[in-house]
């Protein structure tokens, strides 16, 4: 029964990372088409005003989907020069207790984000040249970071089940 949740939660997750990193995807794509249309306009003349604050934004909510999905995949740098030695065991149990300590931060930025576009939103800011409203940038990116908290979380526990002698399932890059 505790392995079957296991893997519902994995594949929840898995799917739910990959959709986010999609829209993600979405958003980086609109940003390279910004920033084309922009070089594209200047060259004949009429550049795309305004084109930083909507690169600025796409950007932000680009690399914040790309978060869980790329701690998911284990694909965030490690540095373990210290902890190579060290047996599979310990190893894991490292990676356990930096992945709760990283939970940690990583749930203070989700709660600073929430917080920031909760202001945003309550003070009407916007950019100075086009009015863009700020908040929508704030919502996507808290979104993705409570995910990425769950990611965090998941893969934590992940390790403990290696520790403990449990098999883990390994996430595919797609």
């Amino acid at each position: 029964m505790q392995d079957s949740r296991y893997e519902c939660v994995a594949d929840g997750l898995a799917k739910a990372c990959k959709a986010v990193a999609l829209f993600g995807g979405i958003f980086m794509i609109a940003s390279v088409a910004v920033v084309t249309f922009s070089v594209l306009g200047g060259v004949f003349g009429k550049p795309l005003l305004g084109d930083s604050e909507i690169v600025d934004r796409l950007i932000g909510v680009a690399i914040f989907c790309f978060l869980p999905y790329c701690h998911l995949t284990g694909g965030n740098i490690v540095i373990d020069f210290f902890a190579k030695p060290l047996p599979q065991r310990v190893q894991d149990a490292l990676d356990v207790i930096m992945g709760l300590a990283f939970t940690v931060v990583a749930a203070v930025m989700s709660w600073r984000l929430m917080i920031g576009g909760m202001n945003s939103f309550d003070r009407n800011k916007i950019s100075m040249f086009l009015k863009l409203p700020e908040w929508p940038v704030y919502l996507v990116a808290a979104v993705a970071t409570v995910l990425w908290v769950l990611v965090i979380i998941f893969r934590s526990y992940e390790g403990w089940r290696r520790i403990t002698g449990k098999t883990v399932r390994e996430v595919e890059a797609a």
